[in-house]
This record gives structure tokens, sequence and C-alpha cells, in this order.
């Protein structure tokens, strides 16, 4: 998305191009940084979840960059798509969405290098909300610095000709879920199957089809176990964290990426996927598994 600017004196022209690009934190998975310009900012958490009786959240935001940065917060609305991206919703579509029960302050704030900021959050319900799971996204946008070459540049020049300035406004964006009433979930993991290394993708890969069902999303860690059929020990080949599958989503298709350590061979044995929710083991946190032979 971008706007321009156009400026003009006699035939020299100077236009101002804003791209803006945006990074979602639970597109990303891990990742929690995003870098703009001089300024990199870390935001955590990378999730902010409203339920049972929790009324109040914040979110804290790092300068670890080695420039002043500034940044204007906002809620914006995006659904997830099959593949995992996010895509922004149209203005008159309707659906489940919490930045009309979320207040949140500041709207603005600008970070000196090493500096942190709270943002606090607050959970205002209405009467009569029907039970179901809400989203919108938190979106912290760079400011871009004001120009010093601007108009002046161009009308000094005194020449004909066309001057571009292009400025990168980047954005971080967190989901903002809030539950109530009655919810469910289930998961189930389908049409696992391996994809070999290849000149594109030197690693091995698990795909596998997360079908997710109820009115609450599903979240978790993915682990990804080999063993090998001459009985020697079970061994993890793949790690990724924060996974999710947002309602009204039923179907998210997932790559794990493999790395087995050296000496392991990806044959002749079992595959065990598991999804567990984030921060548990197989014993307290499984929420579903799926195994296929080599």
């Amino acid at each position: 998305m971008k706007s321009t600017r156009l400026y003009t004196q006699g035939s020299t022209f100077l236009y101002k191009l804003f791209f803006f690009g945006l990074l979602s934190v639970a597109t990303l998975l891990t990742s929690q940084n995003a870098a703009f310009a001089g300024a990199k900012l870390m935001v955590t958490p990378s999730r902010i979840v409203f339920e049972a009786r929790t009324r109040t959240a914040q979110v804290t935001l790092l300068n670890t960059g080695d420039e002043s940065g500034s940044f204007r917060i906002s809620f914006i609305r995006q659904q997830m798509t099959e593949t995992g991206q996010f895509v922004a919703v149209k203005a008159n579509e309707v659906g489940y969405f919490s930045d009309s029960m979320v207040r949140y302050s500041p709207r603005q704030i600008t970070l000196p290098p090493g500096q942190s900021q709270v943002i606090r959050l607050m959970l205002r319900k209405p009467r009569g909300l029907e039970d179901g799971e809400y989203r919108s996204h938190l979106l912290f946008q760079s400011i871009p610095k004001a120009s010093k070459s601007s108009i002046e540049s161009a009308v000094g020049a005194q020449q004909d000709g066309i001057t571009v300035e292009i400025i990168p406004v980047v954005g971080v964006s967190i989901p903002v879920i809030v539950r109530h009433g009655k919810l469910t979930s289930t998961l189930m993991l389908n049409n696992v199957h391996m994809i070999p290394a290849s000149a594109e993708t030197p690693t091995p890969s698990v795909s596998v089809d997360m079908q997710r069902s109820g009115n609450q999303s599903v979240y978790g860690d993915f682990r990804v176990n080999f063993t090998p059929n001459d009985g020697t020990a079970t061994t993890t080949i793949g790690l990724v964290n924060g996974v999710a599958v947002y309602t009204p989503n039923t179907l998210r298709r997932f790559s794990l990426p493999l790395r087995p350590p050296q000496g392991i061979t990806l044959k002749n044995g079992k595959v065990r996927i598991l999804f567990l929710e984030p921060g548990k083991d197989e014993k307290t946190g499984l929420i579903a598994e799926a195994t296929f032979a080599l």
C-alpha cells in the first residue's frame, strides 16, 4: 500500500513515496522484532489474550537500535489465509473483532535507543456479547522522520526533471484476542508427508494440514521426533514454536523444516509429529499428533 505526495514548481517535480510494509508476529512465528531504519523495535509479548476475568494487559516496546524512533499505535483487522499469511479485512466485512472492546494508551510514542515503553490495554465487554473468540491486531507503525530535502531541494536545483524520495513505513502487529462464554476447539493433523531436500530447499521438511473445529483458535508448538526401526533412541529432528490457526479458519497448511542431528539418516523408521501447548510436553500439553513411516 502506498500514498504519494506531489510537489510542483515550474517543471521540476519531487515525488515523496511512502511504502508501508506490515509484519505480523503471528505470521513470523517466534519473531518479535522489526527494524525501522536505525530503530529496532522489540515487542513483548507476541500476543494478548483476554479470557476468564482478565480485564487488563500490557505490551512492552523496546528500542534495541542505535537511533531514536517514533511509532504510531492503532488497531487493524486481519484474517489468516490457509498458508498462514495475513490479509486486510474489508471495511464492511462482518466478523468477530476485538478492537471495539479494547482501549489502549498511549497511541503514539518516541523511543530513544535502549529505552522501553509500556502500552496499557483495558477490556470493556458490552452487555449481551455473543459467545465466541474476538480478534483484532495491534499495529506498531513507524513514523518517517521529516526530510530536509523536500521541495526546497527540488526548487533549488533550477532544472527540469523528476526527483524521487522513497521513505519506508514499516509496521509490526500482534493479535489481541478476547474470549467470551462457552468455547471449544479441536485439532487434527492430516495429509502428513515428507518433502525431501532439493536445490531450492536444502533441508527436508514435513508438510501437514492443520484441521481446526470449534469456535476457538488453536495455538501451540510443533515437535517432530524420529525413531529408527533398529531400536535406537528417539531423536527430535524439528521444532517450531508459536503456530496458530485462528478463527474462522478451519484449515492451515504448514511446513515444518527438519534439522536432524549429524549422523541421523531419515529412513527406516517412524516420524511422530506433536502439537503441544506452549511450554509443555506430550504428557501435560498434547493437543494433536500424527505419525508416518519412512
